[in-house]
């Protein structure tokens, strides 16, 4: 693997970006936790994952101390954010609020995105043709090229999944407490629907 560094110190804040390269065989999977930060990943051609991590803090000290674990091997890419003094994991976000890590992935198309689990972050996913599965507590979810097995939850924020393909054999999953679910399917897809609102309509004239 390869890693770059490039700091920048700006007067009211400081940051840090990080890149790191990794080959992934046919049915690799990739999983990542953040809790501030959007996450941004791009399907291509090709077997390699590029990930560009830009961490951002309030003071260099805090910046230091954020640190990004990469457990990596051919099948499989596992990345956790971790904040000074919080022990890293999802749920240790309370006093995290000085800083946040933006991730860019490129990865193979056919990749598995096997869990994405976010707090403050909008996640934005297009042209990967694998599993797919990601959450948010306050953010937004953003699908493009799906054609394969989909969940995705987020408690407030939106969810937006278009679909490149959608067949008998998929399935399908969208969750949202506080916000709305758009689903874009094709005209040619076989699928059966189930929707549920508390506060909320439903539209299926497009049915």
């Amino acid at each position: 693997s390869t890693l770059f560094l490039v700091t920048n110190l700006a007067a009211a804040e400081v940051s840090k970006t990080e890149e790191y390269s990794y080959e992934l065989k046919e049915g690799g999977r990739i999983s990542l936790s953040n809790v501030n930060g959007d996450v941004s990943i791009e399907g291509t051609d090709g077997r390699q994952v590029r990930i560009v991590a830009t961490k951002k803090a309030d003071s260099q000290k805090y910046l230091d101390g954020m640190k990004i674990e990469i457990d990596a091997s051919e099948s499989a890419i596992s990345i956790e954010t971790r904040h000074p003094d919080s022990g890293g994991g999802i749920l240790n976000w309370g006093g995290d609020d000085g800083g946040s890590v933006e991730y860019k992935l490129t990865v193979p198309r056919d990749v598995e995105i096997d869990s994405i689990e976010t707090v403050n972050s909008d996640v934005v996913v297009g042209g990967v043709t694998g599993p797919i599965s990601a959450e948010s507590v306050n953010g937004e979810l953003d699908v493009t090229g799906a054609s394969s097995n989909l969940s995705a939850e987020t408690v407030n924020g939106t969810i937006d999944v278009e679909f490149l393909q959608l067949g008998s054999g998929q399935r399908v999953s969208a969750d949202a407490v506080n916000g709305r679910i758009v689903l874009r399917l094709p005209s040619d897809a076989s699928a059966r629907v189930t929707a549920e609102t508390l506060n909320g309509s439903i539209d299926g004239d497009d049915f």
